[in-house]
């Protein structure tokens, strides 16, 4: 029996991607005699990207749209997505075509040498300084919060198994990092060199405010502090529709 990978897909404004987005998703797993699912998360975009999920929807029946009430931010889309994901492995990626779909064999291949998950690291990132910057610091509060190893890095392009996304799906956390949720349960990470494009339309909504924020959650969620209920009052999202 085919194995079966699931591509999880967060989607905010991206109605210029989206098509060839999956069609280049399809052919490159299709070239690997492997079964898909692909699962795209409306994070309530404002501009006809769910329309053209429906289309995409319509022409390939193993697609899943899931739509949210409100916009709640990238990570919880992805965790949304994951919890819908029935692969026997589970991808993640942007929505922007940073991510070349023909990199996914170097992620699969990877991830069979025993990996619990496998990220996809670029060779050259094409982000604004200032994005590399955040990404290094990033990575250096995830070697102390998280106990990240120290040789790993990490990504939103990644590969997990089913066994580690079932893990991931528990948490409950109301801020959500997959990467952190997914280093509480497992330090067996494996790291890929892949391309990264520059962005095909639009900006980056990243600033250094928006990145200073993000270092402060990680610490209070991601450590000790973290198990304060008083931290997880807010819903991680809400769904208003579901096309299986």
């Amino acid at each position: 029996m085919k194995k079966c990978i699931s591509v999880v897909v967060p989607v905010y404004n991206s109605q210029n991607t989206l098509e060839e987005l999956a069609s280049r998703i399809i052919n490159a797993i299709n070239a690997m005699d492997i079964n898909i699912e692909l699962i795209f998360v409306d994070d309530c975009s404002k501009d006809e990207s769910f329309s053209i999920m429906m289309r995409i929807y319509d022409s390939f029946p193993k697609t899943k749209i899931i739509r949210l009430q409100s916009n709640y931010g990238q990570q919880n889309a992805l965790l949304c997505g994951i919890r819908h994901a029935q692969g026997d492995y589970i991808i993640t990626m942007d929505d922007d075509l940073q991510h070349p779909p023909e990199e996914i064999p170097k992620l699969m291949n990877k991830i069979m040498e025993g990996f619990d998950v496998v990220y996809g690291i670029p060779k050259e990132k094409m982000h604004r300084k200032y994005r590399n910057f955040g990404s290094m610091l990033t990575d250096r509060l995830f070697n102390i919060i998280c106990r990240k190893p120290s040789g790993a890095r990490v990504s939103s392009f990644r590969v997990m198994t089913s066994d580690i996304a079932k893990k991931v799906q528990k948490c409950s956390k109301s801020f959500v990092y997959i990467s952190a949720i997914t280093l509480e349960h497992t330090k067996n990470i494996g790291n890929v060199t892949v391309m990264h494009n520059k962005r095909a339309i639009g900006r980056s909504n990243y600033n250094f405010i928006k990145l200073f924020k993000l270092f402060i959650k990680l610490a209070l969620y991601y450590s000790c502090a973290g198990n304060m209920k008083l931290l997880n009052r807010k819903p991680q999202y809400i769904i208003s529709d579901v096309k299986p």
